[in-house]
C-alpha cells in the first residue's frame, strides 16, 4: 500500500535532523566536514505517492492582483488542455521562499513524487539540479524567446534545468505627493534581507561576489567603498543626485509590510516616500484607489535603480526527478502554455508578474500589447497601456543590469552567514574587522563546508 505523502516528509526531516546532529558532533571535535546532500532514494514509482490523476504544480502563494495566475490554470483545465492530459493542480505551499525550498527539498530527498512541476526561485536551481531533485529540460531553439538573464539562471553545468516563468529585479518606488519622507528597504531576517544587503553594497559601489557563477567572495578590507556602502544610512534616488535617509525600521520589514507602509506614507511615526521592492508591488499599488489622484493619475512613479548591482530574482518551472513517466509530456505541454506570449502578457497586465519573453517587453514598451480586461466583475483599477509601457521599460532595464546570486548548491548556507554579518553591522554590534573576517566562513558556506570555528559575526 502506498504511504501517505506526509510519511515522505517525516522521513526526509528525520534524515535531515540526523545529518545535522552528525555535523554538530564533528564540529565539536574540531573537524570541518563537507555538507553533502542526503542521498535521494530510488523509491519505486508505484510507491512514491503523488496524485495519480493530477499534474501537481508546487508553488508559493499567488500574489498577483486578482489571483490571475489561478485563472490561467483554470482556463488550461477547462478550455485548452488536451483531452488525455491530467488536469493541472496548483498547490500553493508557502509565501516564504525559505519555507517553500525546505519543503520541496524534503520531499525530493524522500523520493516522493507528490510534486510534478516545481516553481523554483532562481536562487535554488543549482541546489535542486546538482542534488538530483529535478530533471534537465530540452528547450531546443525555443530558448531564443527568453530574456538572457532569466534563461541563464536556469542553466546549470551547461544544461537547462528550469524554464523561465517570472522575471524579477529591483525597482524604486517614489511617492509624487509627499517627497519629504525617507527610504524603506526590506532587511528582515530572511532571504529578502540577504538580497537587500547585497544590493546595498553593490549598488553603493562596493563588491561582495565575483566570478562567472558569482561563487567567488570578493570582500576586501582594503576597499573602503564596500564598508561604507554597507554602513551608509543614505540611498541615492534613481535619476537624481538626491540622497535620502534609509529608515532603521527597514531591519524588521518584508515586502508586504513595506508596501503597506508606502501606501500609508509612514511606518510608525516616520514618513515614507521611497521604497525598494519587486515589480509585483506596482500592481498592488496601482490597483489601490488611495494611490491615484482625482484624475486617476498615479501618485507614485517607478524606476530601475540608479546603478548596476541589483539582484536578479524570479522563478523557473522545473520538472521533478520523481515525476511519473506518463506525466512528462503533459508537464511540458503545460510549461509551454505558461510561457506562451498570451499567458505571459496576461500575467503582466493583470497580475503584475514580470514577463520572461523578449517579444512581450518589446510590444509593451512601444505602447502595444493589451491592457487588462477583467471578466470577474471586480472593481480593481487596471494599469493603463501608458503605465504598462513605463513599467515594462523600467523592469527590463533593471533585469539587464541585475546580477544573479551565486550558483552554488549551498547558497542557502551562504545566505544565512552573510545576512547575519550584514545585519550585525546595521545593528551596530559587528565591527569592520569582524565583518571582513567572515570571508573564510562565506567561502566555506559556498563550498558546502561547515567551518570548525565559531561564526564570525
Amino acid at each position: 500500500m502506498k504511504p501517505p505523502p506526509r510519511n515522505h516528509t517525516l522521513l526526509a526531516l528525520s534524515c535531515g535532523a540526523a545529518l545535522m546532529l552528525l555535523l554538530l558532533l564533528l564540529q565539536s571535535r574540531g573537524a570541518a566536514p563537507t555538507v553533502t546532500p542526503i542521498p535521494t532514494p530510488s523509491t519505486p514509482q508505484e510507491e512514491c505517492g503523488g496524485h495519480e490523476g493530477e499534474l501537481v504544480v508546487a508553488t508559493g502563494n499567488d500574489v498577483s492582483t486578482g489571483s490571475v495566475r489561478r485563472g490561467v490554470f483554470d482556463e488550461w483545465n477547462d478550455l485548452i488542455k488536451p483531452a488525455g492530459d491530467p488536469p493541472a493542480k496548483l498547490l500553493e505551499i508557502s509565501g516564504s521562499t525559505d519555507v517553500r525550498r525546505a519543503q520541496m527539498a524534503a520531499l525530493a530527498q524522500a523520493g516522493s513524487c507528490e510534486y510534478d512541476i516545481l516553481v523554483l526561485d532562481v536562487a535554488w536551481v543549482t541546489e535542486f539540479a546538482r542534488h538530483g531533485y529535478i530533471k534537465p529540460i530540452e528547450l531546443g531553439d525555443q530558448g531564443d524567446r527568453f530574456l538572457t538573464g532569466p534563461l541563464e539562471a536556469g542553466q546549470i553545468d551547461g544544461e537547462q534545468y528550469g524554464v523561465p516563468f517570472a522575471a524579477d529585479a529591483p525597482l524604486e518606488y517614489r511617492r509624487l505627493d509627499r517627497q519629504s519622507g525617507d527610504y524603506l528597504l526590506q532587511l528582515d531576517d530572511n532571504e529578502m534581507g540577504t538580497i537587500n544587503f547585497l544590493e546595498m553594497i553593490e549598488l553603493g559601489g562596493g563588491q561582495v561576489l565575483d566570478g562567472d557563477d558569482r561563487t567567488t567572495v570578493a570582500l576586501d578590507d582594503d576597499r573602503d567603498d564596500t564598508w561604507e556602502a554597507l554602513r551608509s544610512s543614505k540611498r541615492m534616488v534613481s535619476g537624481t543626485e538626491e540622497s535620502v535617509t534609509v529608515l532603521r525600521e527597514s531591519l524588521h520589514v518584508d515586502e508586504d509590510r513595506s508596501v503597506v507602509a508606502f501606501k500609508e506614507g509612514r511606518i510608525g511615526n516616520r514618513p515614507v516616500s521611497y521604497m525598494r521592492n519587486w515589480p509585483i508591488a506596482f500592481h498592488q499599488l496601482a490597483s489601490d484607489p488611495r494611490m491615484r489622484g482625482p484624475d486617476m493619475r498615479l501618485l507614485f512613479d517607478v524606476r530601475a535603480p540608479a546603478a548596476d548591482g541589483g539582484v536578479l530574482g524570479g522563478s523557473v518551472l522545473a520538472i521533478s526527478q520523481h515525476i511519473k513517466p506518463n506525466k512528462l509530456d503533459p508537464a511540458m505541454r503545460l510549461i509551454n502554455r505558461l510561457t506562451s506570449q498570451e499567458v505571459q502578457a496576461r500575467l503582466f497586465a493583470c497580475g503584475g508578474y514580470s514577463p520572461v519573453l523578449t517579444d512581450v517587453y518589446e510590444r509593451y514598451e512601444v505602447g502595444g500589447g493589451q491592457a487588462c480586461q477583467r471578466q470577474d466583475g471586480s472593481d480593481i483599477t487596471n494599469a493603463s497601456l501608458a503605465e504598462l509601457a513605463t513599467l515594462a521599460s523600467e523592469i527590463r532595464r533593471s533585469i539587464d543590469r541585475a546580477q544573479p546570486r551565486p550558483k552554488s548548491p549551498y547558497y542557502a548556507q551562504f545566505s544565512e552567514v552573510f545576512r547575519r554579518c550584514a545585519r550585525g553591522v546595521w545593528e551596530q554590534r559587528v565591527t569592520k574587522e569582524a565583518f571582513f573576517s567572515s570571508v573564510g566562513a562565506l567561502e566555506a558556506a559556498l563550498n558546502g563546508r561547515i567551518p570548525d570555528d565559531l561564526p564570525p559575526c
